[in-house]
């Protein structure tokens, strides 16, 4: 009953962890109204410094990494945190809809599927092609409704959700190996400290100042990186290693689900109808891709 409590307590942590980055993507567009790109990017950065720092110093958590290591965490630096969330912010000032983002980052179990398959060698059921397929009609309905605006900006907004995709996903294949020596706490730290570090100088021209911001954009800036940069991918790590893997990844994918609704209530962006059937596709689909990588996966093993 115990365990069953501790593990309830942990689903609780993911349902919040779901709810609070499908808030980020409203209040990420809501301050790139008034910040630069950059200037957001750095300052997130910077809290999730402090915030990790501390809890990597009270678990005693806290070392350099090995200099032969440094090429492989910098290169997945760039990936995971500086293409990746330059990718999503840039299609949020496009215009491109949080849902829609959203929804195409839930394309991310047939990326990884495809990935495992070429680079892996590892089996690809019958079922998995055919779920696959059914995810891709999902996106292709979700983005076909808004083709009408692409020659107003949103084109060069769905590249860049594109390439934050392709980004995130490479980043997911290529840390796999450094966290498992060093910890994903301390793989965050140190990919944080050197995000920060490059996005300093590109920062500094476009620093506002600081009486001509408004408090809620700061409040804003201080919730993506105190709470979405910080505190969530604490509970996403405390959550693969006491749920495992597939657990989170279901979590992950109803992502679309929270993001929808908040654009819808602070921003007031609304689907389609056809558009919310590609959405629900593109879950259920991935849902099911989840389940079938696992069971392939179990085979394997």
């Amino acid at each position: 009953m115990r365990n069953e409590e501790k593990k309830g307590k942990y689903h609780a942590m993911m349902c919040f962890l779901v709810i609070m980055w499908g808030i980020e993507f409203a209040i990420a567009k809501d301050a790139l109204n008034s910040v630069d790109t950059f200037v957001i990017l750095n300052f997130k950065f910077f809290l999730a410094i402090l915030f990790i720092g501390v809890i990597c110093m009270k678990t005693g958590n806290l070392a350099l990494p090995e200099l032969r290591d440094m090429p492989a965490i910098i290169g997945t630096t760039i990936l995971g945190h500086i293409i990746y969330f330059y990718g999503e912010y840039t299609a949020l000032d496009c215009g491109v809809p949080v849902a829609n983002i959203s929804v195409l980052f839930g394309f991310l179990p047939v990326g990884t599927a495809i990935v495992d398959r070429i680079v892996f060698k590892r089996r690809i059921s019958t079922k998995l092609m055919v779920l696959m397929f059914i995810c891709v009609v999902g996106v292709i309905l979700t983005i076909g409704v808004d083709l009408s605006s692409l020659a107003e900006g949103r084109a060069k907004g769905y590249a860049m959700v594109l390439l934050a995709l392709l980004a995130w996903l490479a980043y997911l294949f290529t840390t796999e190996n450094i966290a498992e020596k060093y910890g994903s706490l301390k793989i965050a730290l140190y990919q944080t400290i050197i995000a920060w570090i490059i996005t300093l100088p590109v920062m500094i021209p476009h620093i506002p100042e600081l009486p001509a911001l408004e408090h809620k954009v700061l409040l804003e800036m201080i919730y993506l990186g105190i709470i979405s940069e910080g505190l969530c991918f604490v509970i996403e790590v405390t959550g693969l290693e006491k749920l495992g893997s597939t657990i989170s990844a279901v979590y992950s994918n109803f992502l679309p689900v929270t993001s929808a609704f908040f654009g819808l209530i602070l921003l007031g962006q609304d689907l389609v109808p056809l558009q919310y059937i590609g959405g629900i596709t593109v879950i259920a689909a991935g849902f099911f891709i989840i389940r079938e990588k696992d069971r392939l996966d179990r085979l394997s093993a």
